[in-house]
């Protein structure tokens, strides 16, 4: 009898990818766009250049269980780039106000 896990993490399906993109040969940098259950929002992963396969697992999962008890996923070192996506509604809100007062201070004048 077979028996497979068919459950994936947000993890696993990146480590996939990064894989496939790897052996591929993709050209650098690379964005991936993926839900972060444990933040409850979707996430973007860079990767500014090619690193070996073993070395982009590690720096990922330091990345993740750094972040795991927090509620914003924002992590960086030379390897990865972790943050939340901001979705558009957000985006234009914040261009209709400006939060820096810089606005305001031109409509002085």
């Amino acid at each position: 009898m077979t028996s497979r896990n068919l459950n994936k993490t947000w993890r696993d399906i990146v480590f996939e990818q990064y894989e496939a993109d790897y052996a591929a040969d993709v050209p650098f940098p690379i964005r991936y766009l993926i839900y972060g259950d444990q933040w409850k929002t979707d996430i973007l992963i860079e990767i500014p250049t090619k690193i070996d396969v073993p070395v982009f697992r590690q720096a990922l999962l330091h990345a993740a269980s750094s972040r795991r008890l927090e509620n914003d996923p924002a992590y960086e070192d030379d390897l990865i780039k972790v943050r939340a996506r901001v979705p558009p509604s957000a985006q234009s809100n914040n261009d209709a106000h400006p939060q820096d007062g810089s606005a305001a201070a031109g409509n002085s004048g």
